[in-house]
């Protein structure tokens, strides 16, 4: 029987797994080839030795996974986290407030990014940061108080992103033009596939030795910074950017861009946060097949993401429409849907518009922002995707009491379509003016 007609089964290595596995290769592959390349002469890499330049690039494009962890480690777990913390009260909400903690931690740190991480001490801000993340990381191997662990959570995903934001400044300062681009994006991809991975052997893990298992992978934040101690001898300065004369662009006139990101953001947690309640009720409690749909989303992301210039040249606002439709259809779909298999399905047209979000309003923002306030705008867009993370247990909590899981799914993609729908006016009505989206 050809792989596709065969029906799932626990431990089965069945079809969206071969998929996941290739669309790492895929990215795996156009990742290595940056290797092969030499900065420009211009950036002050190019002066260094090429050991150390390559051992550079590897701890930059692979920094986004320690984020990644601060999901991948619990998202797998929530059934058992819900089992341990049930006398806390709504056991679900208890559990979802284990992941969402460190969203919180993660969007305060981003409007606070600007303040704390300066010129002068990004390489020590970076050793801190990563040194914070692996102790707070690894805290969820040892049983404690549910405030505590919620504690962690936070200053776990706080040191994230300051080490995020430090790491990136550090790429900016030594890689320039063209090739500086090229690291982002790989970047991105590297980050994309460390959430595939880490989700996979985390539901694993957490199957086989309980759901606080998975913190062990907080080791690799600490594996960073031995490699970046040593990578990194010198203190690293940014160049200064100065305002133009006359400069009166606030970020804050993105606002309803901004909005938007918040909106999209709390849908793009569904997959993560609510499925696995949603497969609970189908009377799928394997964590190993629970793993496997935010595996998935996540897969059919990153080959999305490829795919956004292309689409985003050529649509440029009536991409959210598009992003925000399949979301929200593939959220209704789930909600109805008849079995795991057409649930993966859905998955997969979710998948498409969630890769098509984050870089639309990064995108979006530097298309619109002025030079100088460009970076505020992305970290202020990074800080609303971060709350959204946060928000998403909170606002979907009344619908799931009041009409069960399902019902809630059918909300948040009918929500969704709305959205898109009043975009779509939006943009028609305004024909690519400056109050465009």
């Amino acid at each position: 029987m050809p792989d596709w007609k065969r029906p799932l089964r626990e431990g089965d290595a069945s079809l969206q797994d071969s998929w996941i596995i290739k669309t790492e290769r895929i990215a795996r592959m156009a990742t290595i080839s940056v290797f092969a390349q030499h900065p420009p002469v211009t950036s002050p890499a190019a002066e260094l030795p090429a050991w150390r330049r390559i051992l550079i690039i590897v701890i930059l494009l692979t920094g986004g996974i320690k984020s990644a962890l601060a999901f991948t480690t619990v998202v797998p777990a929530l059934q058992l986290i819900a089992q341990e913390y049930s006398g806390t009260g709504d056991a679900v909400l208890s559990a979802q407030f284990v992941v969402t903690l460190a969203p919180i931690g993660m969007a305060l740190a981003g409007l606070l990014a600007g303040a704390i991480v300066s010129s002068t001490n990004l390489r020590g801000m970076m050793f801190g940061s990563l040194a914070v993340c692996t102790i707070a990381g690894l805290l969820q191997l040892i049983p404690m108080n549910y405030y505590l662990l919620l504690a962690s959570r936070f200053v776990l995903g706080f040191s994230a992103v300051l080490a995020d934001v430090a790491m990136t400044s550090i790429l900016a300062a030594q890689f320039g033009g063209a090739f500086r681009s090229k690291l982002i994006g790989y970047r991105q991809a590297m980050s994309s596939i460390g959430t595939v991975s880490t989700m996979l052997l985390a539901g694993w893990l957490a199957q086989k030795y309980g759901w606080r298992a998975p913190g062990i992978m907080f080791l690799l934040p600490g594996v960073m910074l031995a490699a970046a101690i040593f990578a990194f001898d010198k203190p690293i300065t940014l160049e200064r950017q100065v305002a133009a004369a006359g400069e009166r662009f606030s970020i804050w006139q993105l606002w309803p861009l901004l909005l938007l990101s918040l909106v999209m953001s709390i849908g793009h947690t569904m997959p993560s946060f609510q499925m696995p309640f949603l497969l609970r009720e189908n009377g799928i409690t394997s964590a190993v097949l629970v793993s496997r749909v935010p595996a998935l989303s996540s897969a059919i992301s990153i080959l999305a993401a490829f795919a956004f210039g292309f689409v985003y040249a050529r649509l440029g606002a009536w991409t959210l429409v598009i992003s925000a439709t399949l979301m929200g259809a593939a959220f209704i779909g789930a909600g109805l849907a008849p079995s795991y298999e057409f649930i993966l399905f859905c998955v997969v047209i979710e998948g498409i518009g969630a890769g098509w979000t984050i870089p639309f309003f990064l995108n979006r923002v530097l298309d619109k922002a002025s030079p100088a306030q460009r970076n505020y705008g992305i970290g202020i867009v990074q800080s609303s995707l971060f709350l959204g993370h946060f928000l998403n247990p909170i606002l979907t909590a009344p619908v799931r009491l009041n009409f069960g899981i399902h019902g809630t799914f059918v909300a948040v993609g009918g929500a969704l379509v709305l959205v898109a729908v009043l975009i779509a006016a939006w943009t028609i009505a305004m024909r690519g003016g400056r109050r465009s989206i």
